[in-house]
């Protein structure tokens, strides 16, 4: 009883002098970093329920504390500006070798259509045709390179001489696409400033061109001097057949005249382009001319390419 009274009195008197040991025992001191230890957990435990992630009420620290942090940034890989430039390259390559591929499809498909038209008009049964002219409406709807296709493959199918006859003198293409040299085509024959041999150009074995010439301003007169002169008919060779690059027939003041040296006609249309109108006024002044039929160019078809090839 009397040690738990000393004891208590030592509990409630901390600093009080001990006359046996003659000692003073003062309480022990916590040291900073004990305190702060335990103010930290007594604040964790206190701000226990709040749920993670939210920010803690009433206390700047943590918010300041996430604010100093530096995250590092993490490095982006980048691609070499060589391996950049093959790619752009293989890219467009592969566009190029695409593009290519088309245009040899549609070369192919048109040579296709140019043989068929030449099979009906020329190699018909008790067929008399040596001339097949190309005309339009108006200038630039592609009458010239159906008609030069046209010969090209005549030339290259039926083994007979062919010729390909530039009766236009609004756009006159031949001699550019050619090469030919100037000064000598069908108008200078037709003034008698040359002679036929001079204005007969071969480009191949059995595919001949005579180009336009120079009309002059005088193409109206030059389209009678033809038609009266019957270059057509007059030729040596029974067996040579003619392609006609004639002029627009509703643009020009001659279409209609040049048209009727060929034995059949093709209008040519640029389908989307060329309006009803012109189609209508064309047709109408070829009403008395022996018309074959009407040729769309550049349609777009909707048909899936592998139904079109094998119609």
């Amino acid at each position: 009883m009397a040690e738990h009274d000393w004891f208590n009195n030592k509990k409630q008197n901390p600093g009080s002098h001990d006359s046996e040991s003659d000692t003073v025992k003062l309480p022990a001191r916590r040291s900073q970093s004990v305190t702060a230890a335990l103010a930290s957990s007594t604040q964790t435990e206190e701000q226990a329920p709040e749920e993670p992630g939210l920010s803690l009420k009433g206390s700047k620290e943590p918010t300041e504390a996430l604010s100093k942090i530096k995250v590092p940034e993490t490095p982006v890989p980048t691609r070499p500006a060589k391996v950049k430039l093959q790619q752009k390259e293989q890219a467009a390559s592969t566009k190029g070798h695409k593009h290519k591929a088309g245009e040899l499809l549609n070369a192919q498909a048109l040579r296709e259509r140019c043989r068929q038209l030449c099979t009906a008009t020329f190699f018909r049964e008790h067929s008399t045709i040596r001339s097949l002219g190309f005309t339009s409406a108006t200038a630039g709807e592609g009458k010239t390179l159906l008609a030069l296709a046209t010969a090209t493959v005549l030339a290259n199918d039926s083994g007979r001489p062919v010729t390909l006859l530039e009766c236009t003198w609004e756009r006159p293409r031949l001699q550019e696409l050619f090469d030919l040299p100037r000064g000598q085509g069908l108008a200078e024959w037709l003034r008698g400033e040359c002679s036929e041999e001079a204005i007969r150009y071969r480009v191949s074995p059995e595919l001949t061109v005579i180009p336009a010439g120079d009309a002059a301003g005088q193409a109206m007169k030059l389209i009678h001097l033809l038609s009266e002169r019957q270059l057509l008919s007059r030729l040596p060779s029974s067996q040579e057949l003619f392609i006609l690059d004639l002029p627009p027939l509703v643009t020009s003041g001659y279409g209609a005249l040049a048209a009727s040296l060929a034995d059949s006609l093709i209008l040519v249309v640029h389908a989307g382009v060329t309006s009803e109108v012109l189609v209508s006024e064309a047709c109408a002044q070829l009403r008395d001319l022996p018309v074959q039929g009407i040729l769309l160019n550049q349609i777009e078809s909707h048909i899936p390419r592998w139904i079109r090839q094998l119609l």
